[in-house]
C-alpha cells in the first residue's frame, strides 16, 4: 500500500468516525424526543480495483422492530376506543347517581313513593296532596333534565366523529405526502422521514384500525382493517355528515333515508362512496367508540329512562277490562273495547287443540296502517305473539281487520254480534282447533274520576298533554318519553284528584282507596322490563316494581363503569408493556451511546495517529530525495 493510499484510508475513517460522532449527538440529544428512533451508520470497505482503499459510509439507518411496531399500533386503537368508552360512560353514572344517593334516579322515584304512602295515610291532607304532587313533578323534571343531558352527549360525539374524520383525513394527507420525499429521497438518508411517518400512521391507528404494506421506493399503502384502500398512489377521502339537531329519536340506519345521525363514508376516486359504519370497517379507534357511544351505549342509557318514564305512566293510569264468557258454540268472550285508544292492547289466552299447547297474543291498536307489522319487541312479554291491527275508524272496521289478522290461529271475530263497542272473540265452532281461553282489555285512563282508581298522573307534556298509551305510529311514543314526561295538568289544578276517585257515588275525602292503589302500583305490583334497556334477558326479562327497576338501572350504570376502567386499565397495561418494548428495541439509550463516543473517540485518534504518521513518513522521504 502507497502512502497516498494510507492516507486516504486514513482520512475516509475520519470522515466516518465524524459521521458516526455526529449521528451519536443527535441520538443522544433526540433520546426523549416522542416518534425518535435511534440512527446507526452504515459502514462498508471502500474497493478499487478489487483493494481496499478505506471505508465507505452510507446513509443512516434505523433500527426497528416492524412487528412489534405494528402490536403497538393496533394496541393505539384498542386504546383510544376504551378511552372514549371509559369517560362517557364515567359522565353517565355521575348523572345517574349512586344507588344509596338522595340525587340518583331512583330515590326520585322512592320519594314518589313516600309521598303515596303519607297520603294513603292522610288522605285529607292538602299539604300532603302537594307534597305528592312535588315529588312526582320533581321525578318528571329530573327524568326530562337527564334525558335532555343524554342527548347532548349523543350530539357532543356527533361533533367529535366530525373532528375525528378530518383528522384522519390529516394523517392520510401527511403519511402521503412523506411517502413522495422518502420515494424522491432514495439515495440519501431517509430515517428521519420514516420516524415522521410512522407517528402519522399511530395518529391513524389511533382513530381507526387500519394494515399497512410496504411498497416500491420506500412506500406504503394504507388499508382499512375490512380491506377497503385508505392510501396508495393517492390518500383516500373520508367524510362524515354531521347531524347537530339529532334527538332520541334519530338512530343509525344504513338506509341514508331513515339514517338520523351521520355516518363515515370513504371515496376512492369516482366510485360510490361506502358507508364505514355499515359494514362494520370500523372496529376499533376513536371513531369506533364514539359511534358506539352515540349509536348503542347513550342508546341504551335513553331507554332506561323511557322505560322508567314508560311504567311510570302505564303503571299508574292503565285499568283492566274483562270480558263476559259467550257459551257458544262458537265459544269465547265478549270485551267492550270503547275505551280502547291508539296503542292500547287486547290481551287473548287460547289452547291449540289437540295437543293443548296454550298460546297468547298481544293485540295492539293501531290507527297509522303503515306502521304494521308490528315486531314482538312491543311488548317485553316472551311467550306473547305481537299483532297490531289498524282501527280504520270504527270499532266495526276494527273487527273485520282483526279477523283477518286471527285468521291463520283459527280465531274468528263475529263482526255482526253483538253490535257497537263489544267485540266478541270465539273459537273455530264444532271440533274446534282452538279454545279461546280469556280475553281482556288494557286501556289507558284519561279521565280523573269514574276510571277506578287508576289515574292519569303523567302525561306526554311535548304533545298537548296527551294521554300517554306508547302508540306504535311513527315516531313511536316511548321512544325519548323521559325527555317529554309531565305531570298531568288537570291533576296539578285538582290536587283533590289524589284522592277523589268517583262522583257517584262520591269519594269520602279521607278514603285512602286511590294512593294505597297507586302505591301498590308503583312498588309492590310486578311488572316486566324491556330487555332492550340492556336489564333482563329476551327470554326472561327483568320484572319487579318500578322502583326496583329505576335502582337497578342505577346500579347497571354504576357496574358499567367499573367494568369500563377495569378493560382500560388492563389495556394500559398492555400498552404500556408494547411501549416499553418498543423504547428498549427502537429507543435511544444514552448510556450505550455514551460507550458509543468512546469508541469512536479512540477510532478518531487512531486514525489521527495513522495521518500523522504518514505525514511524518511523507516529510522523511521528501527530506532523503533532496
Amino acid at each position: 500500500m502507497s502512502l497516498s493510499t494510507a492516507l486516504n484510508a486514513a482520512v475516509s475513517g475520519l470522515k466516518a468516525n465524524q459521521s458516526a460522532v455526529d449521528l451519536a449527538a443527535r441520538n443522544i440529544a433526540n433520546a426523549t424526543t416522542e416518534g425518535y428512533t435511534r440512527k446507526v451508520v452504515g459502514q462498508s470497505n471502500a474497493l478499487a480495483g478489487g483493494e481496499g482503499i478505506g471505508v465507505s459510509v452510507r446513509a443512516a439507518v434505523r433500527e426497528v422492530d416492524n412487528y412489534l411496531f405494528g402490536q403497538l399500533q393496533r394496541s393505539s386503537g384498542v386504546n383510544a376506543k376504551l378511552e372514549v368508552r371509559s369517560e362517557f360512560l364515567t359522565r353517565v353514572d355521575q348523572m345517574f347517581g349512586t344507588p344509596d344517593s338522595e340525587t340518583s334516579i331512583a330515590s326520585y322515584v322512592t320519594r314518589l313513593g313516600t309521598a303515596f304512602q303519607d297520603l294513603a295515610t292522610t288522605p285529607e291532607s292538602t299539604v300532603t296532596r302537594e307534597a305528592t304532587l312535588a315529588a312526582a313533578e320533581e321525578l318528571t323534571v329530573e327524568l326530562n333534565r337527564l334525558s335532555d343531558e343524554i342527548q347532548q352527549m349523543r350530539r357532543e360525539t356527533e361533533r367529535r366523529l366530525e373532528d375525528a374524520v378530518s383528522q384522519a383525513n390529516g394523517a392520510l394527507a401527511k403519511i402521503h405526502d412523506l411517502n413522495l420525499k422518502i420515494s424522491a429521497n432514495q439515495a440519501g438518508s431517509v430515517a428521519d422521514l420514516q420516524d415522521e411517518r410512522d407517528m402519522a400512521v399511530r395518529e391513524l391507528a389511533s382513530l381507526m384500525d387500519i394494515r399497512t404494506v410496504e411498497r416500491e421506493g420506500g412506500r406504503i399503502s394504507v388499508f382499512s382493517n375490512g380491506g377497503n384502500l385508505l392510501l396508495d398512489t393517492q390518500p383516500a377521502k373520508l367524510s362524515f355528515d354531521e347531524h347537530p339537531t339529532l334527538n332520541a329519536s334519530s338512530f343509525y340506519n344504513s338506509d341514508p333515508a331513515l339514517r338520523g345521525v351521520g355516518t363515515v363514508t370513504l371515496q376512492v376516486g369516482g366510485s360510490a362512496p361506502i358507508d364505514l359504519l355499515r359494514d362494520g370497517t370500523i372496529r376499533e379507534g376513536k371513531i369506533a367508540g364514539l359511534a358506539d357511544m352515540r349509536d348503542k351505549t347513550l342508546v341504551e342509557a335513553q331507554s332506561q329512562l323511557d322505560e322508567i318514564a314508560h311504567n311510570l305512566a302505564k303503571s299508574m293510569s292503565e285499568t283492566t277490562v274483562t270480558s263476559a264468557a259467550v257459551a257458544g258454540p262458537p265459544a269465547g268472550f265478549d270485551v267492550d273495547i270503547a275505551a280502547l285508544q291508539n296503542g292500547d292492547s287486547i290481551n287473548l289466552t287460547y289452547t291449540e287443540t289437540p295437543g293443548g299447547t296454550q298460546r297468547q297474543v298481544t293485540i295492539v291498536r293501531v290507527d297509522d296502517a303503515t306502521a304494521l307489522p308490528l315486531a314482538n319487541t312491543v311488548t317485553p312479554n316472551a311467550n306473547d305473539t305481537v299483532v297490531g291491527v289498524a282501527w280504520g275508524g270504527s270499532a266495526a272496521t276494527f273487527a273485520t281487520n282483526l279477523d283477518a289478522a286471527l285468521a291463520a290461529a283459527s280465531i274468528n271475530i263475529d263482526t255482526s254480534n253483538p253490535a257497537g263497542t263489544t267485540l266478541r272473540i270465539v273459537d273455530d265452532g264444532v271440533g274446534a282447533t282452538t279454545d279461546v281461553d280469556a280475553v281482556t282489555a288494557t286501556v289507558t285512563a284519561t279521565g280523573l274520576v269514574d276510571s277506578g282508581t287508576a289515574l292519569p298522573l303523567f302525561v306526554d307534556g311535548a304533545n298537548a298533554q296527551a294521554a300517554y298509551t306508547n302508540f306504535q305510529d311513527g315516531a313511536r311514543q316511548k321512544v325519548g318519553f323521559a325527555s317529554r314526561i309531565s305531570l298531568n295538568a288537570n291533576v296539578r289544578a285538582d290536587p283533590s284528584s289524589l284522592v277523589v276517585y268517583s262522583t257517584s257515588p262520591a269519594t269520602d275525602a279521607g278514603d285512602p282507596a286511590r294512593p294505597t292503589e297507586l302505591l301498590e302500583r308503583l312498588t309492590g305490583r310486578s311488572r316486566e322490563f324491556d330487555p332492550a334497556t340492556g336489564i333482563g334477558g329476551t327470554g326472561q326479562p327483568f320484572a319487579g316494581g318500578v322502583d326496583e327497576f329505576a335502582r337497578r338501572v342505577v346500579s347497571f350504570q354504576a357496574n358499567e363503569v367499573v367494568l369500563a376502567n377495569r378493560a382500560l386499565d388492563s389495556q394500559k397495561v398492555v400498552q404500556l408493556g408494547l411501549e416499553e418494548k418498543v423504547q428498549g428495541t427502537t429507543g435511544v439509550s444514552i448510556d450505550d451511546e455514551m460507550a458509543q463516543l468512546l469508541l469512536l473517540q479512540n477510532a478518531y485518534a487512531a486514525n489521527a495517529r495513522v495521518m500523522s504518521a504518514v505525514q511524518e513518513m511523507m516529510s522523511l522521504l521528501g527530506n532523503i530525495l533532496r
